[in-house]
């Protein structure tokens, strides 16, 4: 099965401001990767193509762009076997100040993922997309905090059963 997952934010702002924070993802000074979410690691580093992760899913940079685009493909293994294909973020420029924050998940479902995808990994993805989408926002921008995203009873109880 086919699956194209989608996650964006048109955003106001200074374009070096966004490219700066964009080029913080994956690094000690990450101002994207949401504090409550296993931490995205990456060995030796994007700029470097490196391989690394976040909790169980496991990825490699097989292209950065700096203040662009990062993509990465999925390794088979831990929770990420079974995800083939890439997934990417990109900070596109719209003009008079306007950007768009995108996240994409690009892959075919295979065993196990095509089983875990709907019940287990969608449901975790998106909520961290979104608070990651929030936190580069809120970079940018003076985001009111009741504007934040709110997980569901569902994520809840997810988070609460892998730990986070």
């Amino acid at each position: 099965m086919k699956v194209k997952n989608v996650h964006e934010r048109r955003i106001s702002g200074s374009g070096e401001s966004m490219e700066r924070i964009f080029e913080s993802l994956g690094t000690r000074n990450d101002c994207i990767w949401p504090r409550n979410w296993p931490p995205m690691r990456l060995k030796p580093s994007k700029g470097n193509l490196g391989r690394g992760g976040h909790g169980p899913i496991r990825y490699r940079v097989i292209e950065h762009v700096r203040g662009k685009r990062i993509v990465f493909e999925f390794e088979q293994e831990g929770l990420s076997r079974g995800l083939v294909g890439v997934h990417y973020f990109e900070l596109l420029t719209e003009g008079n100040g306007e950007f768009i924050i995108r996240h994409v998940i690009d892959v075919r479902l295979r065993w196990p993922a095509f089983l875990l995808w709907p019940i287990l990994i969608r449901p975790l993805h998106d909520a961290l997309l979104e608070d990651a989408l929030d936190n580069f926002e809120s970079a940018v921008s003076a985001m009111p905090e009741n504007a934040k995203s709110v997980h569901s009873p569902y994520v809840s109880l997810l988070r609460m059963a892998v730990g986070r």
